[in-house]
């Protein structure tokens, strides 16, 4: 589930916010009002995405100097929200970069379509040069971030850490993610999840399958096996395969 952090100092319209993204299906980190609160929280809490008034009454720090503190602190999706929709506002809130702004009053289905594109566009924005090798008229990118894949499904989006999945499989244009629990179709094909996936437990065996180290339970002769499922391990990935084996 996707953690969201608000930060607003106006107490009905945060839990209203709070109300409205737990109806949507999100998760709320915390809610704070002062930048001290801000500082604490992400010291002990981890988020996927912040939503930020711009204009904080009683605070020496506004909503742009708090958003660069936390896009130092854990880069992430930002979405300011803010009654003032003015040039002057919007133009110095530009500096941050922020992935989608909210005005209010705000409707439930504008908060929803904020926070898709905030994590689409952070998501594009620092994907490795190598996912070029993707046609962009070929398959919707899936976006991942800190070792999360975000996956649409019907009107949410679901976070699925990168040390959950057990194997992707290939269909295609298109891939099958297996969790434990769960399996997902993405619109990106294997070698675009190959290369987001780089740096971490995962290795290529068969141009059909990219399968996680972690969760490999026996490995015997050219057919490894993760739970029930047999894998094989393709004649061209094995010496690199048995190379990373004894690496670990």
């Amino acid at each position: 589930m996707i953690s969201i952090l608000i930060v607003e100092d106006e107490p009905i319209i945060a839990k209203d916010l709070a109300y409205t993204l737990k109806d949507l299906g999100y998760e709320v980190s915390g809610i704070c009002c002062k930048h001290q609160e801000v500082l604490t929280h992400l010291s002990q809490h981890q988020s996927d995405l912040t939503i930020c008034d711009i204009h904080l009454e009683g605070d020496d720090w506004d909503g742009v100097r708090i958003a660069q503190e936390i896009r130092r602190i854990q880069d992430q999706p930002i979405i300011f929200l803010t009654a003032m929709a003015d040039a002057a506002t919007i133009n110095r809130a530009a500096a941050v970069s922020p992935d989608a702004y909210l005005v209010k009053p705000f409707e439930e289905r504008s908060l929803y379509a904020a926070i898709e594109l905030a994590i689409h566009k952070f998501s594009v924005s620092n994907k490795v040069e190598s996912e070029a090798i993707v046609a962009p008229d070929q398959v919707e990118q899936v976006p991942f971030i800190a070792g999360n894949f975000f996956i649409k499904d019907k009107k949410r989006l679901i976070k699925v850490n990168a040390a959950d999945i057990y194997w992707i499989k290939a269909d295609g244009a298109y891939s099958q993610l297996t969790t434990n629990s769960q399996q997902f179709l993405l619109s990106t094909n294997l070698g675009g999840l190959e290369e987001k996936l780089r740096g971490h437990f995962f290795i290529r065996v068969h141009r059909s399958y990219l399968v996680n180290f972690q969760h490999i339970d026996a490995i015997e002769e050219d057919v490894l096996y993760i739970g029930n499922e047999r894998i094989p391990i393709g004649k061209i990935y094995r010496e690199e395969f048995y190379r990373r084996l004894q690496q670990l």
